[in-house]
């Protein structure tokens, strides 16, 4: 019986080796040509019967190969993981570690794939593809977790259960617009091997006046035809249109092409072959053109490109190109750069696989330089980018909404088309205002003038609630300066801040802090050089401070009043402190403050200072309502505590000595503006703001 089992064995295991050969050697077939919807069907079969680690290699690599070019990045990370675990040296590429990195990284699996990244790296340490795509791992999860306020949408009225993908506008009010579409009443039914899906065809919507789409219809004419027909851009006339067809089959492989078709009427004509000097007989399409319709932007794949498909720019006229001009080592990349597009205002957009992105296709934007020079890319980021293939995006003139192609998941089909929109950005003011004249009894203020300042000069005036609070919208990219007014017994103070280079919604806060007119006040570090008039540079600090406060309260005048200890002869300190007054005078006024709103004068020893309860709490030996007089001091016992009494008398102070400069020209010149035959009425302007 045991011979008769080994005797059965022996003739099987020819016949499934024989059989496991026959599927792989099909399978290579369809492979070699592309036609990876036929290849991965012969592979799956023959994974079953595969016994040696060289053949599980091969052929788990190519179906990882095969489903990444389906767009199945679940599928391509399982096989390329399997090939990576049965890795022959010889038998296949170490860039197995780069595609099964890449898979990870589609699936949101980052910590994954630079552990990847960094293998494959060690085998091949130049290689940019994953230099870029181990740092995009890094910084993609920052993109998710503060996505860009862009909201993306699927467009269900346009997709089907099909591919839909590519639009373009065929009209200049935007009322029209091109797509490519697998869908089921396509001319080109058959199968399209490469891809898995029927041969695609071009269709179009028009948008009524209440913004409703129609239903999608193949364009009439000579473009769609049984071959696949693809990506489309069409002339600001709309009479004109540049698009993609590739013949493919089971037996023909063709490159790729671009043709042209004209139209007349309602229809277009037959399609004519796009003549590409150099690009004969390589695959080119993407087809773009220029807000001028003078040239033409296209992906094609040449030995004298920077990897796969790069993009090039010719000039153009009908079917006849200008010899090609490659957009360089910024724009292309070692992966393939795709599907470009012109904005309105001429900025190009493309979608690569080989730059920093979040996987899969991300779409780009060409950054200029003020002579037209190519000086950097910006990746849109996400949500416009997903972590799968983001291509083909358009835009409605100036403004930030459009369309694009995506084939994320949650879609109603394989690529699908959607919609994208930046809502306003909202930047809010909020803000309190405070009486901060006893740190003890902090209060907020009612009723106090607001008046808020731009880059463009006053924006509105309004007062502060019932409970201090106030609020305002802010517009984009400008400086802002608030100013408080608490009326003649408190200083205005006014609050800088910006709303430049924000990017997301946000709430400024700002504390605004008034003080009481105080019968004198004392600047802080105001020093001078031993003996004498000369102010040290640390001492500007103070005084810039009281230049503020003289710019914020432009009807106040000052004396500046400076003392010295009882150390020295009564006539020498006097002329020591008036000099010493008089270097902060010429302090303000070369800061720009106006020489009659200022007045120096000198105290010598003559008014010793009063011990506050904040200085009671900063020197603990003092009390409350002491006065530093020569005899309070000379009884103290302690050196530290003389110095330091002698230090508290030797000071410069402020006093407010008026706040009604210049409101008399003021008045007059009030008086003057008020418009004719209108004695005493105002003008109210509407600022159109809410607050």
């Amino acid at each position: 019986m045991k011979h008769i089992v080994f005797f059965i064995l022996v003739m099987i295991i020819p016949v499934l080796l024989t059989a496991q050969s026959s599927l792989i050697t099909k399978g290579d077939e369809y492979y070699n040509t592309y036609q990876y919807e036929l290849a991965k069907d012969y592979y799956l079969k023959a994974i079953p019967s595969l016994r040696t680690q060289e053949d599980k290699a091969s052929v788990n690599y190519k179906l990882g190969i095969c489903f990444k070019n389906l767009g199945d990045s679940d599928k391509s990370e399982l096989y390329f993981q399997v090939a990576k675990n049965n890795y022959v040296k010889g038998v296949i590429k170490p860039d197995v570690l780069l595609f099964y990195a890449d898979a990870l990284r589609m699936n949101g699996k980052y910590e994954d794939a630079i552990d990847v990244y960094k293998q494959y790296l060690q085998v091949s340490p130049q290689d940019h593809r994953a230099i870029a795509g181990m740092e995009s791992c890094s910084i993609v999860p920052k993109w998710i977790s503060r996505p860009t306020r862009y909201k993306v949408t699927n467009v269900s009225s346009f997709n089907s259960q099909s591919f839909d993908f590519s639009p373009a506008w065929g009209s200049k009010d935007y009322r029209t617009l091109y797509f490519t579409t697998s869908r089921e009443g396509a001319i080109g039914a058959r199968s399209n091997y490469k891809t898995g899906q029927k041969f695609t065809d071009i269709f179009s919507v028009t948008q009524d006046r209440k913004g409703s789409w129609s239903e999608p219809t193949p364009v009439a004419g000579g473009i769609n035809s049984e071959d696949d027909e693809g990506a489309c851009t069409v002339s600001n006339k709309g009479t004109e249109m540049y698009f993609t067809r590739c013949k493919a089959g089971k037996k023909v492989d063709e490159p790729c092409k671009i043709y042209y078709a004209s139209k007349k009427g309602n229809v277009w004509g037959e399609a004519q072959l796009v003549n590409i000097p150099g690009f004969e007989n390589y695959e080119v399409g993407h087809p773009a053109l220029s807000t001028d319709d003078k040239y033409l932007y296209f992906s094609g794949e040449a030995p004298t490109g920077y990897g796969g498909m790069d993009i090039y720019r010719s000039t153009i006229k009908a079917n006849n190109a200008g010899h090609p001009i490659n957009l360089g080592p910024i724009v292309n990349s070692l992966g393939d750069e795709v599907f470009p597009t012109v904005r309105a205002d001429g900025t190009l957009y493309f979608a690569s696989d080989g730059h920093k992105g979040m996987g899969g296709y991300d779409i780009y934007k060409v950054v200029k330089d003020d002579k037209g020079n190519i000086t950097d890319i910006e990746n849109l980021k996400y949500p416009i980018n997903s972590s799968f293939d983001d291509f083909g995006i358009i835009f409605y003139g100036s403004e930030e909404t459009g369309y694009l192609s995506s084939n994320r998941k949650g879609g109603k089909g394989g690529d699908d088309i959607y919609s994208f929109v930046l809502p306003p950005l909202s930047i809010t003011l909020n803000g309190v205002v405070r009486d901060t004249t006893d740190m003890l009894k902090i209060r907020t203020l009612k009723d106090v003038k607001l008046s808020l300042f731009n880059d463009d000069g006053l924006v509105a005036d309004f007062l502060s609630s019932e409970n201090g609070t106030f609020n305002y919208k802010l517009d984009v990219n400008k400086n802002y300066k608030i100013k408080a007014d608490g009326g003649k017994d408190y200083f205005a103070t006014s609050v800088q801040f910006t709303t430049m280079k924000i990017e997301y919604d946000t709430v400024i806060n700002v504390v605004i802090n008034l003080a009481r007119i105080p019968r004198v006040i004392v600047l802080p570090n105001i020093l001078y050089e031993y003996d004498k008039a000369t102010l040290l540079p640390e001492s500007t600090v103070s005084l810039d401070g009281l230049v503020k406060t003289l710019e914020d309260n432009p009807h106040i005048t000052i004396e500046l009043r400076s003392h010295t200890d009882f150390r020295g002869a009564a006539d020498y300190n006097m002329d020591l402190s008036l000099r010493r007054a008089k270097s902060c005078v010429d302090y303000l006024i070369s800061k720009g403050i106006k020489t009659d709103r200022l007045t120096a004068k000198g105290f010598g020893k003559s008014e010793p200072r009063e011990i506050t309860k904040e200085l009671a709490k900063e020197f603990p030996y003092f009390k409350e309502g002491d006065v530093l007089s020569e005899d309070y001091i000379n009884r103290l016992k302690d050196n530290k505590q003389k110095e330091d009494a002698h230090q508290l008398n030797r000071r410069t102070e402020f006093s407010v000595i008026s706040t009604e400069y210049g409101k008399d020209k003021e008045q007059e010149k009030a008086k003057d503006e008020i418009p004719q035959g209108q004695p005493g009425s105002s003008i109210i302007k509407d600022t159109g703001r809410e607050f």
